[in-house]
Formats: C-alpha cells, structure tokens, sequence
C-alpha cells in the first residue's frame, strides 16, 4: 500500500510538467494572387507573387521556417526571404519572384508551388501553397523586342536603311546606266532650257548679223 501512494503522489507531481511540454506546431503558407498573367515576350520576364506565412507553436520554443519555390515548367524561382524566425506566432510576409524565359509561347500555363517547413524544437511540420502563371498573346517577330502586345516595333520603312550612326537613307532604285528616273528628268529639263537657249542666242545673232550686213551695203 506505501509504495502504491508514493506511486500515485509521483505521477500528480508530473502532470503539471508534462501539460507544458512543447508540442508539433503547425505552418499554413498562403499565396496573395491565385494566378498571374503576363504577354509572351522575347526577353526573359520576371513574375511575383506576394504571401504570407503563419504558425502555431509552443510559447515555450521559438520557430524557424524555411521556403523553397518551384516551378512545373522548371523557371527559376526565389523567395525572399528563404527563411524566417518566429517568436511569436503574427503571420510573417514574404515574395516570390518567377523567371519566365524568353520566347515562351502563348497560351502556355505553368503551376508555382511555394513550400514552407518549421521547426520547432525536436518537432517539424510543412505546408504548401500553388498558384498559377498564364503566358498570353503571341511572340513578336524574331527582329523585335518586347512584348506580343506592347512591345516596340522598329521603324523600317519600304525605302529607309538605318545607318549604323543612326542616320537614315533613301534607297532610290536605278533608272538607266547608273541614274535614277528622277535624275534624268532633271537632266532632261535643264537640256531642254539649254537647247532653247542656244536656239534664241543663235537668233539673236543672226539678226544682229543681217543688219550689220545691211547698214554695210547702204553705206556702199
């Protein structure tokens, strides 16, 4: 009977010890948008999401929980910060930034999962949180940049050449053994006042002429 009540006086004296031991916390991480667009593009675009991480632990233990991001479509992505300490359980804020590549088609979907693992004491847990990336529109021509919808369209005209300077020329097709038709129409024209001017200077002096020829035979 006396070692029967020592027994029983011990494991009262243990209950209040064993009510505050830690236990397993647990980790919910939470992605802001559900999905992102973004136009195709022949340069690498960068996407983020924003979110947010909360725990519930002992008050006894600090937590540390650490996020990894990934993409199905194997882009590369980050998340800043990739590790957070708690020491109290106030949600803690953190981004994700996607690398979506450079000449990735339209109409193509990739799934972003953010993974989030705690610790605390001997005891961890995890949780996840997905989102999605939408790539709209169509790839603009090889020689642009930008994107399918606002990207910049350089300004080449049918008969405009970029100089490497930055200059522009007119492109001016041949007309006739090396000349443009432009060219030989203003040749033309000014060959047309010369011949009439030779013409009237010709006149000109053939009146002046006859009449020194006529004052001669009068004064004969």
């Amino acid at each position: 009977m006396r070692a029967l009540l020592l027994l029983s006086i011990a494991a009262l004296m243990c209950l209040p010890a064993a009510s505050a031991l830690p236990g397993v916390p647990t980790i919910a991480v939470r992605i802001d948008q559900s999905s992102l667009r973004v136009n195709a593009s022949r340069s690498d675009q960068p996407v983020i999401f924003t979110g947010s991480v909360s725990i519930t632990k002992s008050p006894y233990l600090s937590a540390t929980v650490t996020l990894t991001g990934t993409v199905n479509k194997g882009w590369n992505s980050s998340v800043e910060p990739a590790s957070m300490t708690f020491t109290t359980t106030a949600p803690q804020a953190f981004t994700c930034t996607v690398l979506v590549p450079g000449g990735t088609l339209g109409a193509t979907d990739a799934q972003l999962s953010v993974d989030g693992t705690v610790v605390s004491g001997i005891f961890t847990n995890s949780s996840a949180a997905t989102a999605m990336i939408t790539i709209m529109g169509t790839l603009p021509p090889a020689n642009q940049t930008g994107n399918g919808t606002g990207g910049t369209k350089p300004s080449n005209g049918n008969n405009t050449t970029t100089l490497p300077n930055g200059l522009t020329t007119t492109q001016v097709s041949d007309g006739l053994l090396g000349f443009s038709w432009t060219q030989l129409s203003v040749v033309g024209v000014v060959a047309i006042i010369a011949l009439i001017a030779v013409g009237v200077t010709v006149k000109v002096r053939r009146r002046n002429n006859a009449a020194l020829t006529v004052e001669t035979v009068e004064e004969d």
